[in-house]
């Protein structure tokens, strides 16, 4: 500390920890019950540098309280076995919830190549019974082959089926 009048410019922190190391030189290492005090009263709440940082920090606080479909047992071993090890589980939860909606995008677009390809044949067709005409809600689809390989293509992954020897 500067005892001859110096201007020095300490943020609240760095003053309280100077206030503390001299003090604590004086008395002989106890601490006061005043200190104490002061501290509990300079709670200063970390600010992000960045908008990045703040959307950052609210989606991890976001995926604390979430639950992904695929559990983070399964994505550490998964990632275990890719090499991957890590022991920090909000990047687990990221991992989880990224794999989440990659398999919920696959099978939603395998779903509208399901819908397109049914009514089209239902026109091709040109013949349908008043059973065929069902509402388009109440209708079930069925996660076909047929369906899957486009959708998987439209995100880069190859899929053929193997050959078949009669």
């Amino acid at each position: 500390m500067a005892s001859d009048g110096e201007d020095i410019s300490l943020t609240p922190a760095e003053s309280l920890a100077s206030a503390t190391d001299t003090e604590d030189e004086e008395m002989g290492g106890q601490v006061h019950s005043d200190m104490e005090t002061d501290e509990e009263d300079l709670d200063v709440e970390v600010v992000p540098a960045t908008a990045e940082d703040a959307d950052m920090d609210e989606l991890l606080r976001q995926l604390e309280d979430y639950t992904p479909t695929i559990p983070d047992a399964l994505t550490t071993h998964t990632l275990k076995k890719a090499g991957f090890s890590t022991v920090d589980p909000q990047i687990v939860r990221l991992i989880s919830v990224s794999a989440q909606k990659f398999i919920s995008d696959i099978a939603n677009d395998a779903l509208q190549h399901c819908k397109t390809r049914t009514t089209n044949i239902q026109h091709s067709s040109g013949h349908s019974s008043s059973k065929d005409k069902k509402n388009p809600k109440d209708r079930k689809y069925t996660l076909a082959m047929e369906d899957l390989v486009p959708a998987l293509a439209d995100h880069g992954i190859t899929m053929r089926k193997p050959q078949y020897f009669v």
